[in-house]
């Protein structure tokens, strides 16, 4: 396990897990100025191999994984969504249950693909985990790993 560790987001990333924190183009999200100029911030983690090219909602990686996959995007909005009632839950979502993650959920449903959107706000910072794994049918096991990755995810 490696620690990755960027703009006030921090991570432990297993064994033959991959994530990467980058900074997104705020005019290209809309997503609104960035936060003390910093800029806006997107994790991707998955437990497989991720495609260079990745939009900040990893479609691309989704079209890589397999029925044992797990991805997981974190794209931070402008702080000033804090306030707002889409982003009213405190605190990073560590309880996903299995029954959370839906099929139907996904913009471009893949194979047995399943997902979910969690928004909520921390350390004054605005998020959506966007959490998708590669088989709803395995979505009891995957779920418990999902919430073992978020538990190391800290925000600042």
């Amino acid at each position: 396990m490696h620690r990755l560790s960027a703009y006030g987001i921090g991570l432990d990333v297993p064994a033959g897990w991959e994530a990467e924190l980058s900074l997104q183009d705020a005019d290209e999200t809309n997503a609104g100025p960035p936060p003390d100029g910093q800029g806006l911030v997107v994790l991707h983690a998955a437990n497989f191999w991720l495609p260079n090219e990745r939009d900040d909602y990893g479609a691309e990686a989704l079209q890589a994984m397999g029925p044992g996959g797990i991805f997981i995007a974190l794209v931070e909005f402008d702080r000033d969504a804090v306030g707002s009632l889409l982003f009213e839950h405190h605190g990073i979502p560590t309880d996903l249950q299995p029954d959370d993650f839906d099929p139907a959920s996904l913009r471009r449903p893949m194979r047995e693909q399943a997902g979910l959107q969690r928004f909520f706000h921390s350390a004054g910072r605005a998020f959506c985990l966007h959490a998708v794994i590669g088989s709803y049918h395995h979505r009891h096991p995957l779920t418990p790993e999902t919430n073992t990755l978020l538990s190391g995810l800290t925000i600042e």
